[in-house]
């Protein structure tokens, strides 16, 4: 059962802070340490992670982030055969700033603007051996919906719509397995989540627009879904979090693993929020992911 991840490589640039600065101010942080990520690559590590041949489709630029983010994934055994390395172009990177267990992010795309529609479409058939196909929305928004047009209706799509951009309904329609968070939620059903009937609302409106199974992630609240008959919440798991970074790629990527692999819905839901749990209670990204061994403990 192979996975083909189809998304964005960064360079994730940390610092630990005890309060955001304001506009102008200058304040002194902590621990700085770079981190492989990147929603698409996170997403491919947390698949590997949980067992799945995965593959990962993407650009890196032609400098050492570059060079350590390919080594980094084949040492998590994600397959690096779908990705270029694109001459004269740097490496996406991510500044982040970690508080009190959040986050604030600003990207440069950098190579992941190169993931283009033409690039993705010499992978046609690969794509459409696939036993599912995972996107986000850090490459260039035409590249996300050719992939979408390429297998919609003959592969299962995970879409994890982050960060969170204005999708046609004709794209959403017959998507299987989309994944927003309910601050994205928000741009695609109009529905303010202030508890759990406003989220069984908005994942009605998602199912309206063609959408086969919609969940929405609400951060330690939990999460709601439509598991083929019913919508479903489930309490998040109570830990302490330190950095939320890839806490929702987690998930993302540890679902279309699950999915895959033949678990039910409410299975693979459970198993998805476990190490999403998990990865926030340690620092950076892809290394904070769990093993599904650990999961399962």
């Amino acid at each position: 059962m192979r996975i083909v991840v189809i998304g964005s490589a960064n360079m994730d640039m940390v610092m630990q802070t005890n309060r955001v600065p304001l506009i102008g101010e200058t304040i002194l942080g902590s621990g700085f340490f770079l981190s492989s990520g990147g929603k698409g690559a996170n997403q491919a590590v947390a698949c590997a992670k949980m067992g799945a041949d995965t593959w990962f489709l993407s650009k890196v630029g032609d400098d050492v982030f570059g060079q350590s983010l390919m080594g980094s994934l084949e040492d998590f055994g994600v397959h690096k055969d779908f990705i270029t390395v694109e001459p004269g172009i740097n490496t996406g990177v991510a500044a982040i700033t970690v508080c009190d267990g959040d986050n604030s992010i600003i990207l440069d795309s950098g190579a992941n603007g190169k993931v283009t529609p033409e690039f993705i479409r010499k992978r046609k058939e690969e794509l459409l051996s696939a036993s599912a196909i995972m996107l986000q929305l850090e490459i260039p928004m035409e590249s996300v919906y050719e992939a979408i047009r390429l297998v919609k209706g003959k592969v299962p799509i995970f879409l994890n719509p982050a960060p969170a951009a204005p999708i046609d309904d004709e794209i959403l329609q017959g998507i299987d397995y989309f994944i927003p968070n309910e601050i994205e939620c928000k741009l695609y059903t109009n529905v303010e989540i202030d508890g759990i009937g406003d989220a069984f609302h908005a994942l009605d409106k998602l199912r309206d627009k063609g959408i086969k199974y919609p969940l929405i992630t609400l951060g330690e609240r939990g999460i709601v879904y439509y598991n083929g008959t019913h919508n479903v919440y489930k309490e998040g798991n109570k830990v302490e979090a330190v950095d939320t970074t890839a806490a929702g790629d987690t998930f993302s990527g540890t679902l279309a693993a699950m999915i895959t692999s033949g678990k039910s819905m409410d299975e693979a839901v459970d198993i998805a929020q476990m190490a999403s749990s998990i990865a926030v209670t340690r620092l950076g990204a892809q290394n904070s992911i769990p093993m599904l061994s650990e999961v399962l403990k």
